[in-house]
């Protein structure tokens, strides 16, 4: 949410969640979705734009806190050179860019997301080589085995979605959302709608709407707990656990770890390299269908046309 969002209380947003349309995929979840609308008092001037908030697009840093205007020159002070015009039209859209509140991140290595992305990737491509060099002996026009090659690049990919687990989990904490009063007023106003305040207890204004804090420059926090409420923190916090368990199946996969491994049905292979794959790959699925949910308003309205889905 940007600056256009902001009252006349420094540090807080004129904007309340609207009961009606706060939204969650299943009732035991915290809500994923709602709509903020301008409070019934507010001052001349402030906005009256309602504005959508998510769970995802939140956790993933996608909202300002404050506009970023483009600096414009007045006529009179314009350049007349058109090469020094130029300039200051890229200089001004490079402090526009590099602003630390702009939605256009040129600092990609403070971006988490980014690296999760960066960390997938690889694992992906890695995963996607390992599948050729398994294939190729059985193709139709077979050529030589390259087991070596390919449990090693199973390791590379299995290490790489380690790390993008965990950085996952790591932009998933409460700490770094900050995503915990706003679930406490959510929870207040589906209370009220339901006419069971008294169980939820959370924090507003004389006039009864809300105010709800924007997220300031926070500290990264690397480890954490979190609420099993949270979807996007228990989906998360599933993804790295998948990842670690399957990990082990890529360490035993290396070549001489298990000098019988071409023997599937002994007992160590069957424990420390088959049962890691399925053990993971479950997990890999429980937390793809918790990220889907989560970009949904509802379990059972799907949400195609939406990037996280």
């Amino acid at each position: 949410m940007t600056s256009s969002d902001s009252s006349h209380q420094p540090g807080r947003l004129s904007l309340h969640p609207h009961p009606s349309q706060i939204a969650r995929p299943l009732p035991f979840f915290h809500p994923t979705h709602a709509l903020f609308v301008p409070s019934e008092t507010s001052q001349p001037g402030e906005p009256t734009n309602s504005t959508h908030w998510s769970s995802r697009a939140s956790r993933k840093n996608r909202y300002t806190p404050k506009h970023v205007p483009l600096q414009r020159y007045q006529d009179a002070s314009r350049p007349t050179d058109e090469k020094m015009q130029q300039h200051h039209t890229v200089m001004l859209t490079e402090k526009r860019l590099r602003h630390p509140y702009t939605m256009l991140k040129v600092h990609l290595v403070w971006d988490v997301s980014f690296w999760v992305a960066v960390a997938f990737v690889i694992g992906s491509a890695a995963w996607i080589c390992n599948g050729h060099l398994l294939y190729t002996p059985l193709s139709p026009t077979p050529s030589p085995p390259h087991k070596n090659a390919a449990a090693w690049l199973a390791f590379v990919g299995g290490t790489s979605f380690v790390v993008g687990a965990y950085l996952m989990y790591v932009e998933s904490l409460p700490a770094n959302t900050g995503h915990a009063e706003l679930y406490d007023e959510f929870h207040e106003h589906l209370a009220r709608l339901g006419g069971d305040l008294e169980r939820h207890v959370g924090t507003h204004n004389e006039d009864g709407a809300t105010d709800v804090k924007p997220k300031q420059g926070r500290t990264l926090r690397w480890v954490g707990l979190g609420s099993p409420r949270d979807i996007g923190f228990l989906a998360s916090l599933i993804q790295f656990f998948a990842a670690s368990v399957f990990w082990i199946s890529t360490i035993t996969g290396l070549p001489n770890v298990i000098p019988t491994l071409d023997e599937k049905n002994t007992a160590v292979s069957v424990v420390l390299f088959w049962t890691p794959q399925v053990v993971g790959g479950c997990g890999f699925m429980v937390a793809s269908v918790l990220l889907m949910l989560e970009e949904q308003k509802a379990w059972w309205k799907i949400a195609p046309l939406r990037l996280g889905w």
